[in-house]
């Protein structure tokens, strides 16, 4: 829609049909409409592959938006964007290989720079998965009452079982329940610990995986 300034002989600002008219160096311009050629609208090779990385990180990244939006809340702020971009940001340009694959092993679904988890072990039984890590604080009060944070991601029906504020590092152990109907299912889990006043955080941790019997 266009909008006439200065009346009836005045010039217009905006677009009306195929022109397009604004105001340039004290006077008023119109031109065509620009148009996307076909090539930018089909996608050069290269355009394709990141498009195609982006979706592939995007739909990965989907069902756990809240885990990473308090992981990488400290690191979102530093960067000036949202918790999302910057976690697929960072996940993009580190574990994620030029045709899209992404490596577990080096995706951080937390950052931060305070210690991560040691010496993790994972048990399973009937209710769900155990986790366990030595307590690593070293006598530091605060990083002794550090909450942990626990993800198992099936990766088949893109979902995902996840706690964001649970036991203590100086506890050694924490659970996540799984409901029945992911039996048979493969999981792939993260650990991270995170301050209890929600201030500082560790780098996740990829803890493997393993198939819920």
């Amino acid at each position: 829609m266009g909008k006439i300034e200065n009346g009836i002989n005045g010039g217009f600002t905006g677009t009306v049909g195929a022109v397009t008219g604004y105001y340039l160096n004290g006077k008023w311009v119109i031109r065509s409409k620009r148009r996307k050629s076909i090539k930018n609208k089909i996608g050069s090779a290269d355009q394709k592959a990141c498009r195609s990385r982006f979706t592939m990180m995007q739909t990965f990244l989907s069902p756990i938006v809240d885990f990473v939006r308090i992981g990488f809340n400290m690191e979102s702020k530093k960067r000036m964007m949202t918790a999302h971009n910057a976690a697929k940001s960072y996940n993009m340009l580190n574990a994620q290989n030029a045709a899209g694959e992404i490596d577990y092993e080096a995706l951080r679904l937390t950052f931060g720079n305070i210690s991560g988890a040691t010496d993790v072990k994972l048990e399973q039984d009937d209710m769900g998965v155990h986790f366990s890590w030595s307590d690593n604080s070293n006598g530091d009060y605060n990083r002794k009452h550090d909450q942990v944070m626990l993800l198992i991601y099936d990766l088949e029906n893109k979902t995902a079982i996840y706690e964001t504020g649970g036991a203590r590092r100086s506890k050694e152990r924490e659970s996540l329940e799984i409901p029945s109907f992911y039996k048979g299912k493969a999981f792939h889990t993260w650990i991270a610990f995170i301050s209890d006043d929600r201030t500082e955080i560790s780098m996740s941790t990829y803890c493997g995986t393993f198939i819920f019997l």
